[in-house]
């Protein structure tokens, strides 16, 4: 009987793979739907719970709301952010020349200590192309900014998607679930209470940790008498969601520029300060907040963080945690019902 469960598990699986192999454009329009018609529910219970409104009025007003939103964000914010980078793009190149100075300074240097040759050009190239990768990373989330209002139109069919899956997203898990054998529903719907606690424990965490960090580092660039503080600040906001590597990108760019345009003395303020507010969130703030809310090894992490981007790009990197985090989830209890399917949850688990 096990063995059989195992034959029709794999061959669900190669199915299933070769469904999103064929259908991976579809299903990822499909995917994001359902993920903001998941971080927009909560808002459409309240209304229905404590307003007692009907749910299709609900979910219309939760969506206006939503929209509404996002353009009166994107119409304030959207041409400061394109200019503010657009000019730093600009200073950047202006400052070249210091640059390339520093880069000849930093070459004299090494090859005063006596290094071995491929040493020290390595070392030039890698100092001579690094205002090119920066440059760069600024171009592409220039052009990224450019073209959200492009992509308006596209997003119709999306918007309708996430109607109907507010509207009958429910009904519609209840009657997949339904199709299941009793003991499997009762694994499926904890697996899916658990992992809904897990990715609402980590947004809430994450968006408050980047947040301060945001707003710390917008008041202290902005009194060390770096310019752009609020591109600066917003840039480490949306990058401390990349576990590891996101606030050090983040520290990199702004002391770059605070070496070009002010000079050591002004980079090495900035890059005391960016590693201080660093290691206070790694080591203080993030312990205290967030916990082990996630419980995932920092090697897992890594993996799943290189993984989403190969998949999804750099907005992957983002939701890289907790994606890790739930497939943990799913593997545990695959592994679970195969290898000791008499055991069964306990009943009465509800998804909130």
């Amino acid at each position: 009987m096990k063995q059989n469960k195992t034959i029709l598990m794999i061959a669900l699986f190669l199915l299933a793979a070769l469904a999103v192999w064929r259908l991976w454009s579809v299903l990822m329009l499909f995917m994001t739907a359902m993920i903001c018609s998941y971080l927009l529910g909560p808002l459409t219970r309240f209304l229905c719970r404590r307003l007692r409104l009907r749910r299709g009025f609900a979910v219309g007003l939760v969506i206006f709301l939503f929209l509404f939103c996002i353009v009166l964000l994107f119409s304030l914010t959207l041409p400061r952010a394109i200019t503010q980078t657009g000019a730093l793009l600009a200073d950047i190149r202006v400052h070249a020349g210091n640059f390339d100075e520093l880069v000849a300074s930093a070459v004299s240097y090494l090859q005063r200590l006596n290094l071995p040759p491929a040493v020290v050009d390595t070392a030039a190239g890698l100092l001579a192309q690094s205002d090119g990768y920066i440059a760069g990373f600024l171009s592409s989330i220039v052009g990224t900014l450019a073209g959200v209002p492009m992509r308006l139109f596209d997003g119709l069919v999306l918007v309708i998607l996430v109607f109907y899956f507010m509207l009958d997203g429910e009904m519609l898990k209840n009657r997949l679930l339904g199709l299941l054998p009793a003991q499997l529903e009762t694994r499926v719907r904890a697996m899916l209470a658990q992992s809904n606690r897990l990715t609402w424990a980590y947004i809430r965490t994450r968006c408050f940790i980047s947040l301060g960090m945001a707003v710390v580092t917008y008041i202290g660039l902005s009194l060390m008498g770096l310019r752009y503080a609020y591109i600066f600040a917003t840039l480490s906001f949306v990058l401390d969601f990349i576990p590891y590597f996101g606030s050090i990108i983040a520290g990199v760019v702004e002391g770059f520029f605070a070496l070009i345009t002010g000079g050591p003395g002004l980079a090495v303020a900035v890059a005391i300060f960016v590693i201080v507010v660093q290691q206070i969130e790694g080591n203080v703030v993030a312990p205290k907040v967030q916990g082990s809310a996630v419980g995932l090894h920092p090697v897992t992490v890594l993996f799943a963080m290189l993984a989403s981007n190969t998949v999804w790009g750099p907005v992957g990197m983002l939701i890289s945690v907790p994606v890790a985090a739930i497939l943990k989830i799913i593997a545990k209890e695959i592994y679970t019902y195969l290898m000791s399917p008499e055991r069964v949850p306990e009943a009465g688990v509800e998804i909130t």
